[in-house]
């Protein structure tokens, strides 16, 4: 399963020109990084330190776990982010929590970088419009089942 499936060869063009910066992330704009497509890598479920519930009767256990992605590009880059499964909810629904880890910072039109806090927030803009939770949720089922 890949992401996004934007076919701008402008885009694809620039993207194969990235470079890793002596600091080891990968400078890009949020056009580019938009039409990377990304595979997904890994899922798996936190440890929730086998603690006993302080309470009497049915409860229900916080599930939540992690996701990483990769880039088809070279250099590769990487994005992860935690999730949290709310069980209550038909379908159950997957939610990102937290800021994404990736290799890559955001750069404005004249290459400067935007920092870890705008970078953050458009990975995470990226995120939200990706299809991922039935990916996460295969890969759980196959892992843990």
């Amino acid at each position: 399963m890949m992401y996004p499936t934007t076919n701008d060869g402008l885009a694809f063009f620039q993207a194969s020109m990235m470079t890793l910066s002596d600091d080891g992330l990968i400078r890009l704009t949020v056009e580019t990084l938009r039409a990377i497509p990304f595979t997904h890598l890994l899922s798996g479920l936190d440890e929730h330190g086998g603690y006993l519930p302080t309470f009497e009767g049915a409860s229900l256990d916080p599930i939540s776990g992690y996701t990483e992605w990769v880039s088809t590009t070279s250099p590769a880059i990487t994005l992860g982010w935690d999730w949290w499964l709310d069980p209550s909810a038909v379908p159950p629904v997957y939610t990102p929590i937290g800021e994404p880890r990736s290799n890559v910072m955001i750069v404005d039109a004249q290459h400067r970088d935007l920092g870890r806090r705008r970078t953050d927030a458009a990975l995470g803009m990226l995120i939200s419009t990706w299809s991922w939770q039935a990916a996460v949720e295969q890969h759980i089922r196959s892992r843990y089942a």
